[in-house]
């Protein structure tokens, strides 16, 4: 026992340090989440976000859990944020504390582990008090239980009752196969509530600083006294394997006799719905520990920093996209009056910043852990528009579709002024170019004194329309006549260099379409230089 037992330690913890590939269902991993839908919470991520930030390879990388229940409050804590600073310290200190506690880490680990089997995913259903349905009868089965055994010991008095017993024997048979099907289903989440008490007790008896794990000892108890009913049914399902066929079926007529499935499913539905409550408190305390090891283990493999909280601005030091391989780190510095505007050529690194910075304000009020040298900042809700797509089903355009999207952002702001951080990726791409420009200048304009906007855009002419509310940024290229090469640096100022047609000889365009590009594109230049001389577009942002 000793061997098995250091020898799954040891797994364990490997698997911990470096996870490997794994498959991850992620309908059943948001089963929790989604449960919360209707619960207060200060920020959601919705799914254009959680899309745009590459949420599920995000969650994957992150996901150095031990359990499904950590698994499914992992991805819970990743699309609810905090703005608590305290609540935000002590998740830090949890996972400082398995960082540098490799016993108490490994036995936390052995006790997550009892919740890897797939059915754990459906204690979920267990955290509200009616989840579990009614079974027809269920009520009255005992009185049905004790009406035969009195038509069958009455009957050797009076012969004619065991007429009624057979009655009673056909009865119980049909309302058992007929109830059958739906008890397997219904108790599958109940089945697991020994190894959730279990996983529970382990990590209260371990004595972690992990304040989820302090108040365990009454529910505990509460889940204890459920667990000692389902043990019933669990004990049956381990028969139903380890029985020859004789006994097993003996033991089936027993149960249809007995109505045992129906007894017992009653009581068992009875006592969740009463304690749900402490059911939800293992549950989540269990998932806050498993959470807390694996953000230790991210830790342990790339470079990070606790967040501090501010009243106003944002500062970024050497911040990465870890979703990207040797990500080129960058810095920003916006004060609260400003926010930023950025330029670049397609594949400069516009977009992987836009999700940079999305993902340090995001993982800072998630799991205290940014992927940068250092973050201040204030509590913002991150909200994007990156990779918006039109709505073919609901017959709706690009362009429709994103006017809908940047309203909603346009009435969060209105609704919650100085929360919010915009993240834009070249608005309104959808509409003709003087319309996009007018349109993306107003909409930046209005936003930018409700909230901190990050916007990225090709229209060079927006810099100057926005200043002095936005500051610019750029992204840049080098172009040869052999080769080019991006250097990934964020760079002030707006973009004075344009690469575009160059690129096209560089991948093999025809000299003479090449050069024909250039001489009209100088062409417009004049054009618009000499209009914007005469009388300039609009006045600057406000």
């Amino acid at each position: 026992m000793w061997t098995s037992s250091a020898a799954r330690l040891a797994a364990l913890e490997a698997e911990w340090q470096q996870p490997v590939p794994r498959f991850r269902n992620f309908p059943l991993i948001a089963r929790y989440h989604d449960s919360q839908a209707s619960a207060p919470a200060w920020h959601r991520l919705d799914d254009q976000t959680w899309h745009d930030l590459n949420g599920e390879e995000l969650f994957a990388l992150l996901d150095g859990t031990a359990s499904r229940v950590g698994q499914q409050c992992l991805y819970h804590r990743l699309r609810t944020p905090l703005a608590e600073s305290g609540a935000l310290r002590e998740f830090d200190e949890a996972a400082t504390h398995f960082a540098a506690q490799p016993a108490a880490r490994g036995q936390a680990l052995l006790a997550l582990s009892r919740l890897q089997p797939q059915e754990a995913y459906y204690l979920t259903d267990l955290l509200v008090g009616d989840a579990l349905p009614v079974l027809p009868l269920a009520a009255v089965a005992p009185l049905l239980v004790l009406l035969l055994l009195a038509t069958l010991v009455g009957g050797f008095w009076m012969p004619v009752l065991w007429f009624l017993t057979a009655g009673q024997v056909l009865a119980h048979t049909l309302l058992y196969f007929f109830s059958r099907v739906r008890v397997e289903a219904w108790i599958r989440p109940m089945l697991q509530l020994g190894s959730l008490y279990r996983a529970g007790r382990d990590l209260a008896n371990l004595a972690l600083p992990l304040p989820a794990l302090r108040e365990l000892s009454a529910p505990l108890g509460r889940l204890g006294s459920i667990v000692h009913k389902v043990a019933f049914l669990q004990f049956e399902g381990q028969l139903q394997s380890d029985l020859a066929a004789l006994p097993w079926l003996i033991l089936q007529y027993v149960k249809i006799l007995l109505l045992l499935d129906f007894i017992v499913y009653h009581r068992c539905r009875r006592d969740v719905q009463a304690h749900a409550g402490a059911i939800r408190a293992v549950f989540e305390a269990v998932g806050y520990a498993d959470c807390a090891l694996a953000v230790a283990g991210y830790r342990a493999r790339h470079p990070y920093c606790v967040p501090e909280f501010t009243a106003a601005g944002l500062r970024l030091t050497d911040a990465y996209n870890p979703l990207v391989a040797g990500c080129a780190p960058n810095s920003l510095a916006v004060d609260s009056q400003y926010s930023v505007l950025l330029t670049g050529s397609n594949m400069s690194g516009k977009t992987t910043f836009m999700r940079t910075v999305g993902l340090n304000a995001l993982l800072a009020q998630t799991i205290a852990t940014c992927p940068a040298s250092a973050y201040a900042g204030p509590f913002r809700r991150v909200v994007s528009s990156i990779n918006l797509a039109d709505n073919l089903p609901e017959g709706k355009s690009y362009y429709f579709a994103e006017a809908e999207t940047v309203l909603g952002f346009v009435q969060a702001a209105e609704a919650a002024p100085g929360e919010y951080l915009f993240i834009l990726d070249e608005l309104f791409k959808g509409t003709n170019t003087v319309e996009r420009i007018a349109a993306t200048r107003a909409v930046l304009a209005y936003l930018q004194p409700r909230s901190l906007v990050l916007a990225s855009t090709h229209d060079g002419e927006l810099g100057a329309l926005l200043a002095p509310a936005f500051s610019e940024y750029h992204f840049s290229e080098t172009v040869s006549e052999a080769d080019w090469y991006f250097d990934y640096r964020l760079k002030p100022g707006p973009l004075t260099t344009r690469n575009g047609i160059r690129l096209l000889a560089r991948v093999g365009y025809p000299s003479a379409l090449v050069n024909d590009a250039l001489a009209l594109s100088s062409t417009l230049d004049a054009a618009v230089a000499a209009r914007e001389t005469a009388a300039p577009l609009l006045p600057a942002a406000q």
